[in-house]
């Protein structure tokens, strides 16, 4: 009987250690565009006419403009 409610209780302890790193309400942060502070899926970033082109803000960019969601700059 002892060894039941241990392995109970060890169980229940696991579980909850599962639960709390990983809660069943949170998501990706995503990307999020520097240029226009638009949040997207993936990288918005394409190669046109030989340069980095941004659909998104509709303008020739040097570098990437996506960052993860989360960072601020």
């Amino acid at each position: 009987m002892t060894r039941r409610v241990l392995a109970l209780m060890g169980a229940l302890l696991l579980a909850m250690a599962i639960w709390a790193a990983y809660p069943s309400g949170t998501k990706a942060a995503g990307l999020r565009c520097t240029l226009t502070g638009q949040k997207i899926d993936s990288c918005c970033c394409i190669q046109k006419d030989g340069k980095l082109y941004c659909p998104l803000a509709k303008k020739t960019i040097e570098k990437c403009c996506c960052e993860p969601a989360g960072s601020a700059k």
